[in-house]
């Protein structure tokens, strides 16, 4: 019984952690960057438009970077999508435990590793939520 209820109490603490990350990428994470993206993309053209022969080398990385880091988070989000409903539609117990920790926990890491990435690149105005280095040293 003990073991059946450590088993359950596993698997909804990670089916919570899981459908968290797809309701902030997908309503805030995503959005945020394609907005960081747009804008960039705008100031790209601006800035040659503006002065013909001034490089924008610097601005064309990060809009390539965000753009494929943004594709990264976008997939990672449809596997997550797709490995919480399945887990969620198992019998509960060991064997949807097991199928968390195997099959969700290493896409939610998938997840978060453009994520991560992106806090780092996109404007700290245009994310949507406290940074680490908000969390560590502004709280």
């Amino acid at each position: 019984c003990r073991a059946e209820i450590k088993y359950e109490t596993y698997a909804k603490a990670i089916n919570i952690e899981a459908r968290s990350m797809i309701d902030i990428a997908s309503k805030h994470i995503i959005p945020a960057v394609i907005k960081y993206i747009t804008s960039l993309a705008t100031s790209i053209n601006q800035v040659k438009e503006a002065c013909g022969g001034v490089t924008v080398d610097v601005q064309t990385e990060l809009l390539k970077e965000s753009s494929d880091l943004l594709t990264a988070t976008r997939d990672a989000l449809v596997e997550l999508t797709l490995k919480a409903d399945k887990a969620s539609a198992m019998r509960r117990g060991k064997e949807q435990a097991e199928f968390y920790l195997r099959e969700v926990v290493p896409v939610m890491n998938s997840l978060r590793a453009p994520v991560d990435r992106l806090e780092m690149i996109v404007n700290k105005e245009m994310w949507p939520m406290p940074s680490y280095g908000d969390l560590l040293f502004e709280v």
